[in-house]
C-alpha cells in the first residue's frame, strides 16, 4: 500500500510569502559555503541529503487530501481539500480517463471540500466519481458551494458520472481492493475517520477530532478503531497547552494526545496532520522536535517501568516513528 499526501494543512490554504522564500534561499546559500558544488548532481545531492528540510523544502500549504494506492484500478481518495486540485492535475498530465474515483469525505467544512470544483477528472465524461461520507447533506453542500455568489461554474458542468453514498459507523465497505470502516469523531458538525485495510496493511485517516479528558481513560472506543494500524494519520495542529487553552472546543487535538493514543493503539507510524495555517516551516520543525522529545521521554518512562523502577505503572507500546506529513510525501507499507 502507498499513501500519497496531496494536502496536509488545516483550516485554510497557505503559501510562503516573499520574505519567507528569500530567507530559505539565504539559509541554503549560507549552508553551501565552502562546499564543492560545481555540478548539478553535486548541488542536488546537497539539497536533497544535506540541507535541512526547512531550508530546502516545505511542508506545503494545501488543505487535506490523501490518495491511498491499494493496487486497484480504482482510485481511493480521502477528503477533497485544495490538495485534490493538485492530484487532479497529476492525473490529467498522465492523460488517464475512464476511471472510477472513490472520494471519502471526513466532513463538510470548507477546507475539506474546496478542491472538488477544481478536480480535473470530474470534468471528463468518461470518468465515474462516487462520493462517500456520513452526513445527510453531502450532495446539497457540494452543489451549494458551486452556486452564485460563491462560485462561477455550477455543479452541473461536471462531465463525469457522479453519485453519492451515505454510510454509518459500523458499516463495512469493500472497494478498491480494500475493506473500509468508519468511526465518528468529536468535531463541530461531526467528522468521520476511516480505517483502510488491504494486502495485510492498515491505514487510519483520523483528521478533525478533539480528544477530551475521557480519552485518557482505560476504555476509549477510538483506541479500538486505530489499534494495530501501520499508519495513523492524526489531526494535531496544537501543542498540549494550546489544546487546553483558548483553542479548546475548536474540534482539534495536540501532538501530546497523538503520541498517547498512538501508544495505546500500538501504532507503527504516527503522521501528524492538519497543520496550523499560522505555522511556518521553522515552526513545524520545532513542533516535530518537541513531539519526538515527548515520545523519547515517554519511552524512557516505559523502560524504567519494565525494569521495576516506576512502581506499578503499566508498560505501553509506543509508535515506532512519528513524522510530520507534508504535501508531496509518499509512504509505502
Amino acid at each position: 500500500m502507498k499513501v500519497h499526501f496531496k494536502g496536509t494543512r488545516g483550516s485554510i490554504p497557505t503559501s510562503p510569502c516573499a520574505i519567507e522564500t528569500r530567507e530559505k534561499v539565504v539559509s541554503a546559500l549560507m549552508a553551501a559555503r565552502g562546499k564543492d558544488l560545481r555540478s548539478e548532481r553535486q548541488i542536488r545531492e546537497f539539497v536533497e541529503n544535506q540541507l535541512p528540510f526547512q531550508h530546502g523544502s516545505s511542508y506545503g500549504g494545501n488543505t487535506p487530501c490523501v490518495h491511498v494506492e491499494t493496487g486497484s484500478d480504482d482510485y481511493l481518495i480521502l477528503d477533497g481539500g485544495s490538495g485534490l486540485r493538485v492530484f487532479g492535475q497529476e492525473i490529467k498530465a498522465k492523460e488517464v480517463t475512464g476511471k472510477t474515483f472513490h472520494l471519502f469525505l471526513s466532513h463538510l467544512h470548507y477546507d475539506h471540500i474546496q478542491g472538488i470544483p477544481f478536480f480535473a477528472p470530474a470534468y471528463e465524461k468518461e470518468n465515474t466519481i462516487i462520493i462517500h461520507g456520513g452526513h445527510d447533506e453531502i450532495e446539497d453542500a457540494l452543489r451549494n458551494q458551486m452556486k452564485p455568489p460563491f462560485f462561477p461554474v455550477g455543479f452541473e458542468m461536471f462531465g463525469a458520472q457522479i453519485s453519492f453514498e451515505k454510510h454509518a459507523p459500523g458499516d463495512l465497505m469493500e472497494m478498491c481492493g480494500a475493506r473500509i470502516s468508519m468511526h465518528e469523531l468529536d468535531h463541530p458538525g461531526k467528522s468521520f475517520g476511516y480505517r483502510i485495510e488491504a494486502n495485510g496493511v492498515s491505514v487510519v485517516y483520523s483528521t478533525d477530532a478533539e480528544h477530551r479528558n475521557h480519552a485518557h481513560g482505560k476504555s476509549y472506543p477510538y483506541v479500538d478503531f486505530i489499534r494495530g494500524a501501520n499508519l495513523l494519520i492524526f489531526d494535531a495542529p496544537y501543542t498540549h497547552s494550546q489544546s487546553i487553552g483558548n483553542r479548546e472546543n475548536w474540534g482539534h487535538s495536540s501532538n501530546v494526545m497523538a503520541v498517547e493514543l498512538a501508544a495505546k493503539g500500538e501504532i507503527e507510524t504516527l503522521a501528524l496532520f492538519h497543520h496550523d495555517p499560522a505555522a511556518n516551516d521553522e515552526d513545524m520543525v520545532n513542533f516535530l522536535a518537541h513531539t519526538k522529545k515527548f515520545l523519547e521521554r515517554s519511552c524512557i518512562m516505559v523502560k524504567e517501568t519494565r525494569s521495576g523502577f516506576a512502581g506499578t505503572q503499566s508498560p505501553r507500546v509506543h509508535p515506532h516513528d512519528v513524522i510530520l506529513a507534508y504535501d508531496g510525501l509518499t509512504l509505502e507499507f
